[in-house]
């Protein structure tokens, strides 16, 4: 057996160029050309059965054969060489094994009673290669199926979220068009009542409060077209982030005009924040909300809030943060969904969602920082311009 290493290492390459039941064939060649038996075939367990899936100069009989997975190492032998019905004296059993898995058998035919030391150790060699090889196709389709699997349910957990989001929405947008459809109703039983009996002062106090609810529903309708808005409309513009916290204040002033007793102090605190480029409008919105939000936590006990704006290894960022009562976990988890709000009535749920959408749009981020008692920081987050990227 002159050659013995070199004839492994060209069968463990052609192994690994191989794949499926091809290597199966290879085994069955090699036990031929290179062991010297006169026949050689290779049984693979399938499920809880056994069959010959290669073979080289078996008859026709035996290659039909087929057995019990449980049982190829006791009588297999002697099976098959009864149906060979040749000459073949001697039919002698090696088990492919790997990772403790049973993947079949190499059977070989031999004219001559028994084989010598060097057949039967090139045997078990080529035997050891091709067990491995077959264990590891079977973990690589195993991870395949695995893969695949795992794709199938994030894609199945992926549309449950959007039905869920979509659920959301769907009783989000019938509770606004509600608050709008029912005053409305209201009205126009008003305004027929008041037209029956000839009041038409009433009727024209009546289409005011109407028009002042359709003017509320197309709010309500606006804000859900700009949620779902995935790019700015407009030309993308210079913002000077120092100045959005002052024009932020100066247009949430009327909502400090009707407290009762403390009215939190709000201060600015430029940190000479780099330019940054996008919608300006729509960015003085998201501050504006935020503000607003700090003012609404801070109810009539008083309080500071501050817009902190500056620059970081990350970029730009404006923080709107409060010393307010913070949010719970369970709240900090939701704040961004749509149409989620712990105001009751008097919240749309919307405030959030659009300022986290809003970031989205311009490649930005929106980080929260809040706990029970600590108050609570909402980071607006701005991409770098290009040029400053390494």
């Amino acid at each position: 057996m002159e050659g013995a290493t070199g004839l492994l290492a060209q069968f463990a390459r052609l192994v690994a160029q191989t794949a499926g039941g091809d290597v199966l064939q290879l085994l069955a060649d090699a036990a031929v050309d290179n062991v010297k038996v006169d026949a050689a075939a290779v049984v693979r367990v399938e499920g809880a059965t056994a069959v010959i899936s290669a073979s080289r100069n078996l008859p026709a009989e035996a290659r039909a054969w087929t057995g019990d997975a449980d049982e190829i190492d006791s009588g297999l032998a002697s099976q098959l060489l009864a149906l060979t019905g040749t000459d073949l004296a001697g039919a002698y059993v090696r088990l492919l094994i790997s990772d403790a898995r049973l993947f079949g058998a190499l059977v070989l035919f031999s004219k001559k009673q028994g084989l010598d030391p060097k057949q039967v150790q090139l045997t078990d060699a080529l035997v050891d290669l091709a067990a491995t090889a077959l264990g590891k196709s079977a973990r690589l389709a195993e991870l395949q199926q695995t893969g695949a699997e795992l794709r199938a349910t994030q894609r199945a957990l992926a549309q449950a979220e959007k039905l869920r989001a979509l659920g959301e929405m769907a009783a989000g947008v019938s509770h606004d068009l509600k608050n709008v459809l029912n005053p409305m109703s209201m009205y126009v039983q008003l305004a027929e009542r008041s037209l029956a009996h000839g009041k038409v002062d009433d009727v024209k106090g009546t289409l005011h409060d109407m028009r002042e609810t359709v003017a509320r529903g197309l709010q309500t309708i606006e804000r859900l077209r700009d949620y779902a808005r995935q790019s700015p409309e407009s030309v993308a513009g210079v913002i000077h982030l120092d100045a959005i916290g002052d024009e932020a204040v100066d247009v949430a002033k009327p909502r400090l005009s009707g407290r009762k007793s403390k009215v939190p102090r709000i201060e600015v605190v430029p940190g000479g924040a780099p330019t940054v480029t996008g919608n300006k409008a729509e960015i003085l919105d998201a501050v504006v909300n935020l503000v607003l939000n700090a003012i609404d936590a801070l109810a009539d006990a008083g309080g500071k809030i501050k817009i902190v704006t500056g620059q970081d290894e990350r970029g730009a960022f404006l923080r709107v943060e409060d010393d307010g009562p913070g949010m719970s976990p369970e709240i900090e988890r939701r704040v961004f969904e749509p149409f989620f709000t712990t105001k009751g009535e008097e919240g749309t749920g919307l405030g959030l969602a659009m300022v986290y959408a809003s970031m989205q749009r311009h490649a930005g981020s929106v980080e929260l920082v809040t706990g029970p008692g600590k108050g609570t920081a909402f980071t607006l987050r701005f991409p770098r311009p290009s040029s400053d990227r390494r």
